[in-house]
């Protein structure tokens, strides 16, 4: 498990009543909270031997290469590992000679071979595109400037120093990267490692603060300028917690290989079963590894079942505290998943199912495509996020398909204290719009809805599509608490046509809802769309469906919209 041990003295009563004194190893102390390799190993820390990511790396033939994982899955100290075991630099053998990778021929070759550009975005999530253009600019200039010494002293071509230099001096450049590559190229004559943890932080904040394009655009020129046609590149190595690859940000890049958490051999992040059982048997834990197996056990990672190491690590040094949920507080702004789920339709009996313990089927995208993020893609994002596990996933004329469930104890703690509280406290604020719905108030569900459009849903995002769809998902989100009383569902048939959303009543004399949506596609004011809509309700029969269930009386209402405006006309039905 690596880390200095010492011993610890064992005193017993043998026989006769003599005092046997022994003596065993103690295991060695715990550092929380710390990615930093060096710290550990040189402090006598607990190690779990992770070092295979370095053979990993430097045998797989991909020039650039990402891992995605959630978050406190050892993704940071992996890298910090790969910085210190191919640096040039003072030797330190006596880190890694009792690990796995001392004992692999091919990673030896590169032991402190390489030049290593160290870059980490995983604290730039400032509110604004400016403040968060000058963060970004700041972690390059301070790695830049780690290097700069030593090249000013290397003798290496002024024109190669002299856009760093630039950089330096206020004049920052897209193409800094690759310049920063190419001089250190030149002084050390070893190709250049690069280094980048947590690159989809900043366009993952991004995406919910309402400047997802303008950091798009910044990552996809710093990455492409970076990593593609790069002479001056050995490796470039990315971590993150989702893989934005459809996002643009590898637009230009044909030579990434990404490694998601459903790829076979994925046991480079997180503790296995054999790590774990280890662990508790050394530090005399043995007695509780069926009670911690249910809290922390059950991520599947390919093939393997994986523990969350934050959580391990923390039951271990406190073993006079119950165990808890330690992922809770650390999982990271869960914004984009709070989005998600308040925009999402049907999500009860999901909710109550997973809750009990059993699984749902869903579609997965492993490229999470936030330009096109909708309420679908809940899912896959819970999935690559950590909160949901795949039991099982394959592949079928093209789709992934997956069966998914909580993985233990710890995430369902989640589940019930964050998402459902959530979905609750979102029924609450939305229960005039609920009412005036089932009460058939056209003016005033025209009023709540235009209200709520503004204030949640800006114009990134109604830029970002005109389609009938994006709206209709905005509404279905809104009526996903209704389900305590009645079944809403979307595009069902029904008469001649499909209804765009029937709210059904779940007990017989109790309101149901029809609305039908039309997006202004001509000369023709909102209010007519909104009528034209509503008159489709009608001629094509919408409504049967809320009849068969003894809905009484039946609200109809039209719907239409442009950008941020919609105006909503309505009828009712039997009293």
């Amino acid at each position: 498990m690596g880390g200095k041990v010492a011993q610890e003295q064992v005193n017993f009563r043998g026989r006769g009543g003599r005092r046997v004194i022994s003596f065993r190893m103690a295991p060695p102390p715990i550092l929380t909270g710390t990615s930093d390799f060096p710290k550990l190993r040189e402090g006598g820390y607990l190690y779990v031997d992770k070092s295979r990511f370095i053979s990993e790396v430097l045998a797989r033939n991909a020039e650039v290469q990402l891992y995605p994982r959630p978050r406190r899955f050892g993704k940071t100290l992996s890298m910090s590992m790969l910085q210190t075991f191919l640096e040039i630099g003072s030797d330190r053998s006596a880190l890694f000679s009792d690990l796995a990778v001392w004992a692999d021929p091919l990673s030896r070759q590169h032991y402190q071979k390489h030049a290593v550009i160290s870059l980490s975005f995983r604290a730039v999530k400032p509110d604004r595109w400016d403040q968060a253009e000058t963060l970004l600019e700041e972690v390059v200039r301070e790695e830049l400037r780690r290097h700069l010494p030593g090249l000013r002293l290397s003798g290496i071509f002024p024109e190669l120093l002299k856009p760093l230099e630039e950089v330096d001096q206020g004049h920052f450049s897209l193409r800094i990267l690759r310049s920063l590559c190419r001089a250190l190229y030149a002084a050390t004559g070893e190709r250049v490692v690069v280094l980048i943890d947590e690159y989809d932080g900043p366009i993952l904040h991004a995406w919910t603060a309402g400047y997802f394009n303008e950091v798009a655009g910044w990552f996809r020129t710093f990455l492409t300028e970076g990593l593609k046609d790069n002479s001056a590149l050995f490796r470039g190595v990315l971590t993150g917690v989702l893989r934005v690859a459809k996002e643009s940000m590898f637009s230009g890049l044909n030579n990434v290989e990404v490694y998601s958490l459903l790829d076979r051999k994925s046991e480079l992040f997180g503790f296995t079963e054999l790590e774990v059982d280890s662990l508790l048997k050394q530090y005399g834990r043995e007695g509780e590894a069926e009670e911690i197996r249910r809290w922390y056990n059950g991520y599947r990672f390919g093939d393997s079942v994986v523990y969350n190491p934050w959580s391990i690590l923390h039951v271990l040094a406190a073993p006079e505290e119950q165990l808890k949920p330690y992922w809770l507080s650390t999982a990271g702004r869960n914004d984009l998943v709070r989005e998600l789920l308040l925009k999402s339709v049907d999500l009860h009996d999901s909710i109550t199912t997973l809750l009990k313990g059993g699984t749902i089927p869903c579609r997965v995208d492993e490229n999470v495509v936030l330009r096109d993020m909708n309420p679908t893609h809940v899912w896959s994002l819970l999935l690559f996020s950590g909160y949901l596990k795949a039991v099982e996933h394959h592949w079928e004329e093209g789709r992934l398909l997956a069966t998914v469930a909580i993985p233990n104890a710890e995430v369902a703690s989640i589940w019930r204290d964050s998402f459902v509280t959530w979905l609750e406290q979102v029924g609450e604020s939305l229960h005039p719009l609920h009412q005036a719905l089932l009460t058939g108030n056209a003016e005033k569900v025209q009023d709540l809805l235009q209200k709520l459009l503004l204030r949640h849903v800006s114009s990134h995002d109604v830029a970002r599509t005109q389609d009938e769809a994006f709206y209709h998902a905005f509404v279905l989100g809104l009526l996903v608490t209704l389900e305590k009383t009645h079944r809403v569902r979307s595009n069902r048939e029904d008469g001649l046509g499909r209804a765009d959303v029937l709210i059904i009543p779940k007990n017989p004399g109790q309101p149901g809802v029809v609305l039908e949506f039309k997006k202004q596609t001509g000369k023709g004011s909102l209010a007519w769309y909104a009528a034209a809509a509503l008159r489709q309700i009608s001629t094509k029969g919408y409504g049967v469906e809320l009849e068969a269930a003894g809905a009484a009386p039946i609200r109809k209402f039209g719907i239409s919209f442009v950008g941020k405006e919609i105006v909503v006309r309505g009828e009712k039905r039997g009293g």
